[in-house]
């Protein structure tokens, strides 16, 4: 299988390894993952301390707090997610391709 080099405006040539690529896809989504249980993790931990006997100001303002975290958490997974999708996709293209 060759590496399918694209020439680009300068002259140059881009090589791509189609496993390589889903190399790093899967790599990628195994991070989300990573992300994903973390964050599921430190929920419950969180949910544990909030629904309990901690009440005042302090409390909302960490349950706020909490809140952008996670939600901060779920876009970050969302978008590794996404992006090892689309390296995985990208693979296979250049392989049908070659």
């Amino acid at each position: 299988m060759s590496d399918g080099g694209t020439p680009t405006t300068s002259g140059q040539q881009i090589s791509v390894v189609p496993e390589q690529v889903r190399d790093v896809g899967k790599y990628v989504y195994e991070l989300a993952e990573a992300l994903r249980s973390a964050l599921d993790s430190a929920a419950k931990d969180v949910d544990a301390l909030t629904n309990g006997s901690w009440t005042g100001d302090s409390a909302t303002e960490f349950a706020n707090g909490w809140t952008d975290v996670r939600d901060g958490g779920v876009a970050i997974m969302s978008a590794l997610t996404g992006m090892a999708e689309k390296l995985g996709v990208t693979a296979d293209t250049y392989q049908a391709r070659d």
